[in-house]
């Protein structure tokens, strides 16, 4: 089963591919793809499990990733993308990265960490305990306040988080929360820009600096003000790294740059 893709722009402009986090989809992105289909060819495609796409069983981060080269293979122009991702996204853009360089431009991910979490035994706990409650309003509710959602959203947040299923988040922790970067990232020539908001957990703030050395052509930097979902609290300043970026221009000057 193909995964639901949301298009917008030029047919045969340079394409940009958006992969969204846990428990949303394709409408995270839609200020960023008004802002950027003049000149591109949009696609924000719905992982295994989420959105649209709920339907389609999540198995892991490289299943995923063989469906999103395959679904770039099929409908960007040239059969290549820059892609871009944030939290579960950013994690299954990287993944592509390593393990399909050749439908890959360049990568933009944000909200990510590069190392195993601590108190691993807790945090599994942690997300079994999710897995059984993610359903229940009150904590989608919580969820939101804490991402920062804005409120014309809620009711599509709302419908993503009911459709995703407690199995889909346990096999999604169970990699994240002991995952670190693809050795094969070394070897890429890609440009890799790894980025999070200031107000940031700690463990993805300390892995800019891994990515900021990830690849032969990697950049971090760090947005102001903005916490895990700041493409909707900035949205005009993300359009604008995005812009800059897949133009291999210079970033916005709000945008601190982290050393490796």
């Amino acid at each position: 089963m193909s995964l639901y893709v949301n298009e917008m722009g030029k047919p045969d402009a340079p394409a940009i591919v958006f992969l969204h986090g846990m428990g949303v989809s394709s409408w995270m992105w839609q200020l960023q793809m008004e802002s950027l289909c003049n000149s591109h060819r949009c696609l924000a495609i719905d992982l295994p499990g989420n959105g649209e796409s709920y339907t389609c069983e999540w198995q892991s981060l490289s299943n995923t990733a063989d469906q999103i080269a395959r679904t770039i293979h099929e409908r960007a122009p040239a059969s290549k993308a820059h892609i871009v991702g944030l939290s579960l996204g950013g994690y299954v853009a990287l993944e592509v990265l390593a393990n399909h360089p050749d439908v890959v431009n360049s990568v933009i991910v944000s909200g990510v960490s590069t190392r195993p979490l601590p108190n691993q035994g807790f945090m599994r706990l942690l997300a079994g305990v999710m897995g059984k409650m993610t359903h229940w309003d009150p904590v989608i509710a919580f969820y939101a306040k804490m991402m920062q959602m804005p409120a014309d959203v809620m009711p599509l947040y709302k419908r993503d988080s009911k459709r995703l299923s407690a199995t889909t988040i346990n096999r999604i922790y169970d990699e994240l929360l002991g995952y670190h970067l693809p050795q094969e990232l070394k070897a890429r020539p890609h440009r890799l820009l790894g980025v999070a908001g200031d107000q940031e957990a700690p463990a993805i703030k300390v892995g800019l600096k891994d990515l900021a050395s990830a690849t032969q052509h990697s950049v971090a930097a760090i947005a102001p003000k903005a916490h895990h979902g700041w493409n909707g609290e900035h949205p005009q300043l993300f359009s604008d790294m995005i812009r800059a970026w897949v133009s291999d221009q210079t970033l916005p000057v709000e945008l601190s740059r982290v050393a490796s």
